[in-house]
């Protein structure tokens, strides 16, 4: 009878024993994967904050000071197409760091505070339509359903191909355009419809881009005046 219970004893003890190695082993596994993952993740962030937005250039795209109409000059405007417009720019930048990031995880802030009415800073999210009503110049010529024309990045001088491929992904080095709508004047459909910034040339504009993740840059926008094509960096 004692051997018996010795026996089931030391048995018992050996499971005992075997249930903590195979726990213990597991448990290893467990952390050693979430250190892993855990790593993963710190590396990727860490390579995410150098990234930063690098622009080359900016430009007058659409100077539209009349709501609804295709005037270029503020003189045009009457008391039916009131100084309520479109004033847009072309942005070449390029990514530098050394990851692609989303193009969505990019915005720009814009804001004027030196107009005769302090505007607060506006924030628009790359790849996203800004909120505010197609122009008439857009839509005259043809180009109102562009992937640039609706806020998404493209290759330079697609600006107004609506058959140009809206570029989800941006990768280091390359050059790249997008459209800054300054929501001049209460062109929007959205409850943010007081004034923006127009087309910077009687006081500057201040311009910021944003990376999730990465650095911020900052640049002063004034152009000479609001003839297409214009550069104002």
């Amino acid at each position: 009878m004692d051997k018996d219970d010795a026996s089931i004893g030391i048995g018992a003890m050996i499971v005992f024993i075997a249930l903590i190695l195979v726990a213990a082993i597991s448990s290893t596994i467990i952390i050693q994967a979430i250190e892993e993952l855990s790593q993963d993740m710190e590396d990727t962030s860490s390579e995410r904050d150098y990234s930063k937005i690098e622009v080359l250039s900016a430009y007058v795209f659409l100077h539209e000071p009349c709501w609804q109409a295709t005037f270029t000059e503020v003189s045009q405007c009457s008391s039916s197409n009131p100084e309520r417009g479109h004033h847009e720019m072309e942005m070449h930048f390029i990514l530098s760091g050394d990851v692609s990031i989303p193009a969505n995880s990019v915005s720009y802030h814009i804001s004027c505070t030196e107009t005769l009415s302090s505007v607060p800073m506006r924030k628009a999210t790359l790849g996203q339509p800004s909120g505010t009503w197609n122009s008439a110049t857009s839509a005259a010529k043809g180009y109102t359903g562009a992937p640039f024309n609706q806020g998404s990045v493209v290759i330079p001088g697609q600006s107004t191909d609506t058959g140009a491929e809206a570029i989800e992904t941006l990768e280091v080095g390359t050059t790249y355009a997008v459209m800054l709508d300054l929501y001049n004047n209460k062109n929007s459909a959205t409850t943010d419809d007081d004034d923006g910034c127009s087309i910077p040339v009687d006081f500057r504009m201040n311009l910021m881009i944003t990376i999730d993740g990465g650095m911020d840059s900052y640049y002063i926008v004034k152009c000479d005046n609001t003839h297409i094509a214009t550069e104002c960096l």
